[in-house]
């Protein structure tokens, strides 16, 4: 059988007496485009040919006509009278219509299907969230974790900053830091529908799309970071930054902030300790530095420089390299490390460190996947909290970028991107910078733009700070409260080993707090509000070795829930001196 080549199936001539019922001729089941193989003939005595239009045109009089305005439908010879074909008896499906038998169509898939094919049968027989939950547990691999394990939630809309589940229950996300401007904001939907009307296509055709997206990117960046790829996952953004600085530099190695993560790739787990440390180790060609942590790491606030200590700890690690005979390619950070604990760095620290990196060949990467754009507040970008002086090398973007949609950046040097191109080997991405991804990006700019989200980013995190403050004074429980705008991490200690009794308000604490609010050490969406976090709840609490950590974005019951848990219930608590 020859392969098969069109979609959908034209009969020439007239349709014969079965399909001129108005129950066939009209049936607004049939499938729009269905695969059949070329030079297959249709049932006997019927003569078929192929044809580029779904199949519903042949059964709707003068729409192929009017699919293709402007040519002459040319009568064809009228062909010997057919049998009819017999219609399945018995009522008709819901909707109107019927289904055309076995044997009429030469493929068993060429059968009418009720409108909105599997979509529309899920929703009429929705599953219950145990059955999803098991379905998930057969199909889906057990590494793929989800929120809420022990007794997870199920999503099934969201808007703005809340999320529903099956049952209707309103949640306020905060946890999710990639619908940056709110779940399915109107702007993003309709820039996503109306591009996917026009086009959707790799990058290598010429498309006004992409140069704008860049064009639009540029200005937020110093001028020196003036070339971009375009790519689709944060992931994907960090193992391109990493190919760049080994062949700028032809160098290898890299150095990285302890509990760092960059990505799922081989490449990134390498550099990336919060998972290497489980698997296979660390590698020869990278190195771990200190985290500039000023509250409970090496040096603290009250050091007399803790920014030139920390900075100084790479410098160390860049001359042990050298002794052996290693030569750095780059410094990779986070501008405000997340994963390890949402920690902002002293202010200098990203500069003593890129001139030690540069001295010794290196080039300073400063990864903005999880806390770029506006979040920062005042600042487009978080490695500009550090100071106008500062620039890094190479910047990657994702998450938030793109709203929800898979879409990343790398920004760069144009030095950096020529040695790149110097190898001759092309750099293709097949749906980076695609159409419809950079109508996204910049539907997402300019909300960020009209909405003035940042500047709501910095109202609504001084009025948590604000609050947060006032609690960390009135309880000495609260141990540290790290902000910026809306990335915060909000540190509470229990001294001495975990009892049973605190295990047990710990359930209760997680229970509670699934019912009204998700949040984590998380960036929230930047639409957050005042009322949310004087309607929601604290957010996370966990249990990890002798201590017990509180992390939370969002928080007017922070007595109402959280103190009368710990100190209701007569848990003794004590603050952890420094």
């Amino acid at each position: 059988m020859s392969s098969v080549k069109s979609w959908g199936v034209r009969f020439k001539g007239e349709l014969p007496a079965a399909l001129q019922t108005p129950g066939a001729a009209a049936c607004p089941h049939v499938s729009p485009l269905l695969p059949v193989s070329e030079a297959l003939p249709g049932p006997a005595g019927f003569p078929g040919a192929l044809l580029q239009e779904p199949l519903g045109a042949a059964l709707r009089p003068g729409l192929r006509s009017a699919l293709r305005p402007g040519r002459a439908r040319v009568p064809a010879p009228p062909l010997p009278p057919l049998p009819s074909l017999p219609l399945p008896s018995g009522p008709a499906p819901a909707g109107g219509g019927r289904s055309f038998p076995p044997s009429f169509l030469p493929f068993p898939s060429l059968r009418c299907r009720p409108a909105g094919g599997s979509a529309a049968m899920r929703a009429a027989q929705p599953r219950s969230r145990q059955q999803t939950l098991a379905l998930r547990r057969q199909l889906v691999g057990s590494s793929c974790k989800l929120f809420f394990p022990n007794d997870p939630v199920k999503i099934m809309k969201a808007k703005g900053q809340y999320m529903y589940d099956e049952n209707g229950r309103q949640y306020l996300d905060c946890i999710n830091n990639v619908a940056h401007v709110g779940h399915c904001h109107p702007d993003i939907v309709k820039a996503a529908h109306e591009q996917n009307q026009l086009l959707n296509t790799n990058s290598r055709y010429l498309h006004d799309n992409l140069v704008d997206y860049a064009e639009r990117l540029s200005k937020t960046l110093p001028e020196k970071l003036c070339i971009f790829y375009f790519l689709n996952s944060g992931s994907e953004a960090n193992d391109l930054a990493l190919r760049l600085a080994r062949q700028y530099t032809k160098h290898e190695d890299v150095i990285v902030l302890d509990h760092a993560y960059h990505g799922h790739l081989t490449s990134l787990i390498d550099i990336s300790p919060y998972k290497f440390r489980n698997l296979e180790g660390q590698k020869e060609w990278v190195h771990v530095a200190p985290v500039p942590d000023t509250y409970r790491g090496l040096y603290r606030e009250d050091h007399e420089d803790s920014v030139t200590a920390y900075a100084d700890e790479v410098k160390n690690i860049i001359e042990h390299a050298h002794k052996r005979g290693r030569k750095i390619a780059a410094f990779f950070v986070e501008s405000l490390p997340s994963v390890g604990g949402q920690i902002i760095p002293p202010a200098g620290y990203f500069q003593k460190v890129a001139e030690h990196v540069h001295k010794a060949g290196g080039v300073f990467i400063a990864d903005e996947i999880q806390v770029g754009f506006g979040r920062v507040g005042k600042h487009f970008w978080a490695f500009q909290l550090q100071g106008e002086d500062f620039i890094p090398d190479i910047v990657t973007m994702g998450k938030p970028i793109g709203n929800g949609h898979p879409l990343a950046c790398v920004a760069t040097t144009k030095e950096i991107a020529e040695a790149f191109a110097a190898t001759g080997v092309e750099y293709f991405n097949t749906f980076g910078g695609n159409p419809v991804s950079c109508a996204i990006g910049l539907a997402v700019l300019d909300v960020i733009e009209k909405e003035h989200l940042q500047a709501h980013a910095t109202e609504v995190g001084s009025f948590l700070m604000k609050t947060l403050k006032e609690q960390q004074l009135k309880h000495p429980i609260i141990g540290d409260v790290r902000y910026q705008c809306l990335i915060y991490i909000f540190s509470c200690f229990l001294f001495g080993s975990v009892s049973p009794t605190i295990q047990s308000n710990i359930c209760c604490f997680e229970k509670l707090i699934k019912l009204c609010v998700f949040s984590k050490n998380k960036e929230p969406p930047v639409q957050l509000s005042k009322t949310n976090l004087s309607l929601s709840e604290v957010s996370y609490f966990a249990t990890l070795g002798h201590y017990c950590f509180i992390n939370l974005l969002a928080a007017r019951t922070v007595q109402l829930l959280l103190f009368k848990l710990l100190f209701e219930l007569k848990v003794q608590v004590h603050r952890v001196q420094k």
